[in-house]
């Protein structure tokens, strides 16, 4: 008795230890697939940029950034030296960037409207003004250096809930000069969102995370909803597929 079980013990391990093994690998090709895919595609662009255009995009390359770059949206890539990056822009102007997969959604729209401008004191009458209204958009994943999650199964209580950052600027301009305006409603806006809904929030940093989250989800959520900035992330996810799609095609 004790021979046969110890046989079945001797069969188990290595059979286990393979499973294991097998599973790391996987798992570890897995997490690099989007990552060594999207870097072939850079390296070997003019093989896929015609196809990748017939989708509806202009494909640019970041490439490696020596200085600060002119466009906020990518101050990351030169913060986290991260590079090079393939950009997908729509006919929108917006951006869908590719570093580790899908990384990060940006764009910018800017319309008319009349806003509030700021007293000058607390004794002056609230005054209305036509402006020039921007708001620039930045979606990105927190974590630069992992893959872009399609569904977050993270704990509520957990940070890795939160795993996607979005951030609005909202600048206002004279219709006449050009000039920028002070007004209500306008300035930076930041806070994490899980990627699952962008409903769930949290701020993990400052002197007060949950008032400053509630007051930053406030003004985001005026500008976009969560099922709009949902849209945009699927999008992202759903060429990040397209792509690695592509590259095997070409293989």
């Amino acid at each position: 008795m004790g021979k046969r079980a110890c046989g079945k013990w001797i069969f188990f391990v290595p059979a286990a230890l393979l499973l294991i093994a097998v599973l790391t690998i996987w798992q570890y090709k897995k997490q690099e697939t989007e990552y060594s895919v999207i870097h072939a595609v850079i390296e070997e662009l003019p093989n896929y940029q015609d196809e990748i255009e017939s989708w509806g995009y202009e494909v640019s390359v970041l490439s490696n950034m020596t200085g600060e770059p002119d466009h906020a949206g990518f101050m990351r890539y030169y913060q986290e030296s991260a590079g090079p990056v393939l950009i997908l822009e729509d006919q929108n102007g917006g951006m869908y960037c590719f570093y580790y997969g899908f990384d990060q959604y940006i764009s910018e729209r800017t319309y008319r409207e009349n806003m509030m401008l700021l007293p000058v004191s607390q004794y002056d009458e609230k005054e209305y003004e036509d402006v020039l209204k921007t708001v620039r958009l930045q979606i990105c994943k927190k974590n630069i250096k992992q893959g872009p999650l399609s569904e977050n199964t993270a704990d509520a209580d957990s940070k890795d809930r939160y795993d996607v950052s979005v951030r609005i600027i909202i600048a206002a301009e004279s219709l006449t000069g050009g000039d920028e305006i002070s007004v209500f409603g306008g300035g930076s806006f930041e806070t994490n969102y899980c990627s699952n809904n962008f409903e769930e929030c949290r701020l993990w940093n400052g002197i007060d995370p949950a008032s400053a989250n509630s007051y930053s989800d406030y003004h985001i959520k005026q500008e976009y909803s969560a099922a709009q900035l949902l849209e945009y992330y699927r999008q992202g996810l759903e060429l990040q597929s397209r792509l690695v799609e592509l590259y095997y095609e070409r293989q």
